[in-house]
């Protein structure tokens, strides 16, 4: 019989979470999250819960080699398993970092862009977050965020979470099993971009929940 460690490699969560998540659902929705936004070439963009890199990478490749992206994400392990995977040689370098969401480590109005792919519901201090991402961004900066939405079916992702649960993978962060967890409807997500001060809030529809705000002062 398979162990854990012989299954998913070393045993490491951001290893199995880079070899066996990431490829089958968050590289993909990067992809298309990052076309979506549009980057300008040669933005300056921030990634926040940069995981195991997806959509830094995504980005890195859309503002191109005149860019900058900063890939930010509290777990050092993610930063090191995210290292480890190439970017595009002819796309922007990727500065990682490991910083918490709700202490970003970077200036004021620093970013043009600021991409936030399903982390933001997993911040126990939401408005905090969202309070930083705004302070990282120069006035009239746009913020974009991806997470599943509350009413609709969890695709991939609710399969692949019990799967990881089931061979007895730990919980990679508090509450990273309970379905409930991981998703937010419309409402509240407008609601807390407001309340964080941004304007101009746009919700899309779901399965993949996108919005877009902008700090207008």
């Amino acid at each position: 019989m398979s162990t854990t460690s012989d299954a998913f490699g070393t045993g490491s969560i951001a290893e199995a979470y880079r070899r066996f998540v990431a490829p089958q659902l968050f590289e993909p929705w990067a992809r298309e999250f990052v076309r979506r936004a549009a980057p300008p070439p040669g933005g300056v963009v921030l990634d926040v819960a940069t995981g195991t890199g997806a959509v830094a990478r995504a980005l890195a490749t859309a503002v191109g080699p005149a860019g900058r992206v900063v890939a930010s994400d509290v777990s050092g392990a993610m930063i090191l398993e995210a290292r480890t995977v190439a970017a595009d040689p002819a796309g922007a370098p990727i500065d990682y970092q490991e910083w918490s969401a709700t202490a970003l480590g970077c200036g004021d109005d620093s970013f043009a862009m600021v991409f936030c792919q399903q982390g933001l519901q997993f911040v126990p201090q939401r408005d905090l977050a969202l309070s930083e991402m705004r302070r990282s961004l120069v006035t009239g900066g746009v913020i974009q965020l991806a997470v599943w939405a509350r009413e609709r079916p969890y695709g991939l992702y609710g399969p692949i979470n019990e799967t990881m649960r089931d061979v007895g993978i730990p919980e990679p962060f508090p509450g990273a099993y309970d379905r409930e967890s991981y998703t937010m409807d419309a409402g509240s997500l407008a609601a807390a971009l407001r309340d964080a001060g941004f304007e101009e809030v746009e919700v899309d529809s779901p399965p993949l929940r996108l919005a877009s705000a902008m700090r207008c002062t």
